[in-house]
């Protein structure tokens, strides 16, 4: 008989029997493999998965990356278990196919994910690869977040209803789990810096699940519970440049607080002094991640807390209306200097005059939700965003940052051909990130049908809002 234990880790990977003899395996040797030993020690608090991987196309290691921190894919659950408020998520389990998947998904997570969320010239290293992946393998929380993220993704690319539905659903839920905990530490002033990092990543990593989900960002809590430590640490007067890290997590989440800003102003979070610290702080990397200039950033966090003050009634009509004015002006003035471009990709002004016209567009917008789509600024920008569009070409990565730009106007595009046209610049996104996110292109359907339907002599708006709070209940869109 084999000896006892676990298998090797070859066999396992190749989901054949093992010999089990030490060190090595000798059928590996027979069959002039690697044998890649027993680490029989190595403990992951995932999720059993045996028999459920088997088949299944995930990618596998390809390359590595120059100058960047390697850390052991070992994680120690001693010090986050002791955290766990339920004996389900706090029993780890040995060496399974659990640790294969999981490696699997770390794997393609950094191959295939990283990649679309940053838009970089040749040869520049991916901060999404240099953060994430090592403060994952050091707090449990983010790791599950980045599983679920990438099983998601992989799930929804694959069709592959037990990726989607069930290992990214349970990732998901220890994901959130963890953080809620982190986040009552971190109230209670007990957070390191990398754990402070940790959870600003974490947050980020949800919010885009839910996006690939279902195209629209539910967990305001999370993003709250992001604000409560950067009031509790006061981020927005400690933070210096020396906080690289901190800056590039809290600016990709201070623009996806704008984004879901805008279905409701009330939902604002992050203060105008957070802000103004991350402009202040941040780098080009900013640009990168989130296509919109910092000082439109800037600009547009504006827009939004007066809009937020007049929605909870603290400001006057009046005061509100001016100050948009004036912010709309700011907009109408504003020119992209040549010295701030990321890099030399000559398209950089197109993306930036497409947040620019997006930025006007809904500015315009919470001005008077009723003024028709056929208005003359309304169209203005509409036309200014697509033309803009229209200077990056299909094959360009570019292209991937103009998503919220293509969906403003394309919610106020009258015409077929622009309609038509905006469809097929998010099949270039799609082509690009190997997945599509059906919720802007359901929501644009929804207000084209619902203006097909109207009358000939009624221009009212249809503002693509609306449908938002239809298709998700409000319970859910607070802050």
């Amino acid at each position: 008989m084999p000896p006892g234990g676990p298998a090797c880790i070859t066999c396992r990977e190749k989901c054949r029997k093992c010999d089990r003899t030490k060190p090595v395996c000798q059928r590996c040797i027979s069959k002039g493999l690697e044998c890649k030993g027993y680490p029989d020690k190595f403990r992951f608090a995932g999720l059993a998965t045996r028999g459920k991987w088997k088949n299944r196309a995930v990618p596998s290691e390809a390359r590595s990356h120059a100058g960047r921190r390697q850390p052991s894919l070992e994680v120690n659950p001693a010090g986050s278990a002791r955290r766990e408020n339920t004996e389900q998520l706090q029993k780890p389990i040995s060496l399974s196919e659990a640790n294969v998947a999981a490696t699997q998904l770390t794997f393609a997570h950094d191959q295939t994910i990283c990649p679309h969320q940053i838009a970089l010239a040749p040869g520049m290293d991916n901060p999404y690869q240099v953060y994430v992946l090592p403060l994952a393998y050091e707090q449990i929380g983010l790791l599950y977040a980045v599983l679920g993220l990438t099983a998601c993704h992989l799930g929804i690319q694959k069709e592959d209803l037990y990726l989607r539905e069930t290992l990214a659903v349970e990732y998901r839920v220890r994901a959130i789990s963890r953080l809620g905990e982190t986040l009552q530490n971190g109230l209670s002033g007990e957070l390191s810096e990398n754990e402070r990092d940790g959870i600003f990543a974490t947050i980020q990593i949800l919010l885009l699940q839910d996006i690939f989900e279902s195209g629209i960002s539910t967990h305001g809590a999370h993003i709250t519970g992001a604000l409560s430590i950067c009031n509790q640490l006061r981020l927005s007067d400690s933070l210096t440049q020396a906080h690289e890290q901190t800056v590039f997590f809290l600016g990709n989440l201070a623009w996806l607080d704008i984004i879901r800003s805008l279905t409701d102003p009330r939902r604002l979070c992050f203060s105008s002094d957070l802000r103004e610290a991350i402009v202040r702080l941040s780098d080009l990397k900013f640009e990168r991640v989130n296509g919109i200039p910092r000082t439109l950033f800037l600009i547009m966090g504006k827009v939004m807390e007066h809009a937020k003050a007049h929605a909870l009634g603290n400001i006057a009509k009046s005061e509100f209306e001016s100050a948009l004015e004036s912010y709309k002006a700011e907009f109408y003035s504003w020119r992209f200097p040549v010295d701030e471009y990321p890099d030399d990709n000559p398209r950089w002004p197109a993306v930036a005059e497409a947040f620019r016209h997006a930025c006007i567009l809904h500015t315009s917008r919470l001005m008077d939700i009723t003024q028709p789509a056929e208005a003359q600024v309304i169209q203005n920008s509409v036309i200014a965003i697509l033309d803009a569009a229209a200077e990056i070409p299909a094959e360009c990565r570019l292209i991937e940052l103009l998503v919220m730009p293509l969906f403003m106007a394309g919610a106020d595009a009258l015409s077929p051909y622009a309609r038509h046209y905006v469809l097929l610049r998010f099949d270039h996104v799609k082509n690009h990130g190997g997945l599509g996110n059906l919720m802007p292109i359901f929501l644009l359907q929804s207000v084209w049908n619902g203006r097909s339907r109207q009358t000939k002599h009624d221009n009212s708006n249809i503002y693509w809002v609306l449908f938002v709070s239809i298709l998700i209940p409000k319970t859910l869109l607070g802050c």
